[in-house]
């Protein structure tokens, strides 16, 4: 049997395990208890930094460096609903779905072999079939505006469906399509229709936030909500020249690196202010995904094809009545000229606004509103947003004479 001095150590032990445990569970309680505490102090020092904000006055009445510091320290504490999400809500509702459905000829590829044989027999009658292209949009006008990416329409839709943020539905009309900016406006029935807001692109800097919002699938997925990327403007001012004769030329554009996936073509860029500064376009990319390199048309081209509509009915397009050529070696060795820098007048339509300028055929212009024409690339940009009733400068030779003039363009006949 344990003798006392057994059962007494072993009492102890026992006491000694007991009490460590209940501290070790007093101090867990503490530190909760504590945490709890600082918590509720923290809630209620936000919100009294927020009643201050908001009432302008701070824990100092009077003090504008307490008032600037409570409404800095509630920005910080509520950084979740940041610029960015506030300028999302303001944008996103503005932004739709365009379904674009074309009829497209089909030909049946087990006909290319009867076609082969029998060349003089009577060719087989084309198959047409529906086909639809997905792209986004933005409401821009009361009226029921929207505007989209002119190579989302494409070439004679039999259709245009346009799908709002809540899931409804409208048949789009197609107001006007303008291949030059790749822009297309569409209009809606009017109604209670959320509106975006379009800022002055050309106030933009770069680095500042760029929100690329599309709604690319609205009528395939049960959340027609937009969906949102987050960048930086990139670049402005770019201009990319055309490969081909079939491309376009798209000329001060707007460069961020939010993604700008497939089907987000006619979609907003935002800045943080909720502002629609562009109309998003296309991307740079070897995959079809997005790599950071993507482009808008800047806002205010669409303000001017809006205000062009409204007064107008129509974008007028500004007519020149002149076509130019680059001087060429053989070009300058005919004139007996050596300056290479300028545009010889390759034809030109009688009492045109050129015509009526002072140009006649083979004019050689070496200047238009004092820039050179050093490349075709030159004149591209200088004539690219020419206006209806802009005064357009020059300077010319003709058979080795100087001289100048002047040229107020007007509306090409439709």
């Amino acid at each position: 049997m344990p003798n006392r001095r057994q059962f007494f150590w072993s009492a102890v032990a026992v006491g000694f395990l007991a009490g460590a445990l209940l501290g070790a569970l007093f101090l867990l309680w503490r530190e909760r208890a504590w945490r709890d505490h600082d918590q509720t102090e923290r809630q209620a020092a936000v919100e009294a930094l927020l009643a201050a904000a908001a009432a302008d006055t701070g824990p100092a009445a009077g003090d504008a460096s307490s008032r600037n510091g409570a409404a800095a320290a509630a920005a910080v504490v509520y950084q979740r609903e940041n610029a960015i999400v506030a300028a999302t809500q303001k944008a996103a509702p503005a932004v739709v779905t365009v379904t674009v459905t074309q009829r497209v000829a089909v030909r049946d590829p087990r006909l290319r072999f009867f076609e082969f044989f029998y060349p003089e027999r009577r060719p087989p009658q084309m198959r047409y079939q529906e086909r639809q292209n997905f792209g986004s949009g933005v409401i821009v006008g009361p009226e029921g505006f929207v505007v989209t990416s002119a190579h989302v329409i494409g070439q004679a839709p039999t259709q245009v469906t346009v799908t709002l943020s809540d899931g409804v539905d409208y048949t789009a009309e197609v107001v006007e399509v303008v291949d030059r900016f790749d822009l297309a406006l569409l209009k809606i029935p009017s109604g209670n229709v959320p509106v975006a807001v379009l800022a002055d692109s050309d106030d933009l800097k770069i680095g500042e936030w760029a929100i690329a919002i599309g709604s690319p699938f609205g009528q395939l997925l049960a959340d027609t909500q937009p969906t949102v990327t987050v960048g930086v403007i990139s670049a402005l001012n770019r201009d990319i020249v055309r490969q081909s004769s079939n491309d376009r030329y798209y000329l001060g554009m707007i460069q961020t690196d939010a993604a700008i996936n497939p089907g987000n073509s006619g979609g907003a860029l935002v800045n943080a202010l909720g502002e629609v500064v562009g109309i998003n376009t296309f991307i740079f990319s070897e995959s079809g995904g997005s790599i950071g390199i993507g482009f808008a048309v800047p806002s205010n081209r669409v303000r001017w094809l809006l205000e062009e509509v409204r007064e107008f009915g129509h974008y007028r397009q500004a007519s020149w009545g002149v076509l130019l050529y680059p001087l060429t070696g053989e070009i300058m060795a005919a004139l007996n000229i050596t300056d290479p820098v300028g545009f010889i007048v390759r034809d030109i339509i009688e009492d045109s606004p050129a015509w009526r300028g002072g140009l006649r055929l083979f004019d050689v212009i070496r200047t238009i509103n004092g820039v050179p024409l050093g490349s075709r690339d030159t004149v591209t940009r200088l004539v690219y947003e020419a206006m209806v009733g802009d005064r357009i400068q020059f300077t010319a030779e003709r058979e080795g004479k100087p001289f100048t003039g002047d040229i107020i363009l007007e509306e090409a006949q439709r």
